[in-house]
């Protein structure tokens, strides 16, 4: 039998602009005004979390990354639509930084939905496993640059 979890879900594009502000807090603010705008007007930005700056825990590597996330309502015809309430995407990003400017970039800017696995057999013991199995599925790119 084939789970439905299995199968691939076909991934929408939307493209359009929004603006948000990474504070020095951690906290990530959505700035509303009129430069935000989505072609598909049905996707909408409910509210972004925290940031986070991570480092790779490859030592030949040592890159900082960046990583946020938002809650999202897609609209009716997304395949991951969930009912009206909002989906959490994840934004990844890698960050290089100029030594001589200081100037930082983005790169390898990838999003993410995290989606809950059912563990074979529903119940580990006497736990129950809902919630604790997750995997992140691709769902496309983005483009951050300062305003």
């Amino acid at each position: 039998q084939e789970n439905d979890d299995d199968k691939e879900t076909r991934v929408i594009y939307y493209s359009g602009k929004v603006s948000i502000m990474l504070k020095n807090d951690g906290y990530t603010d959505l700035i509303v005004d009129d430069d935000n705008v989505n072609e598909q007007s049905s996707l909408s930005f409910q509210k972004f979390w925290g940031w986070d700056e991570e480092i790779s825990r490859e030592i030949e590597d040592e890159k900082k990354y960046l990583s946020f996330s938002a809650d999202v309502i897609l609209p009716k015809n997304d395949p991951n639509y969930n009912q009206g309430s909002a989906c959490r995407f994840y934004f990844n990003s890698a960050i290089d930084e100029d030594s001589k400017s200081g100037e930082i970039t983005l790169n390898d800017c990838t999003v993410t939905l995290k989606r809950d696995i059912e563990p074979p057999g529903g119940f580990w013991g006497v736990f129950n496993g809902g919630g604790i199995l997750a995997q992140f599925r691709y769902c496309g790119e983005f483009l951050m640059k300062p305003k």
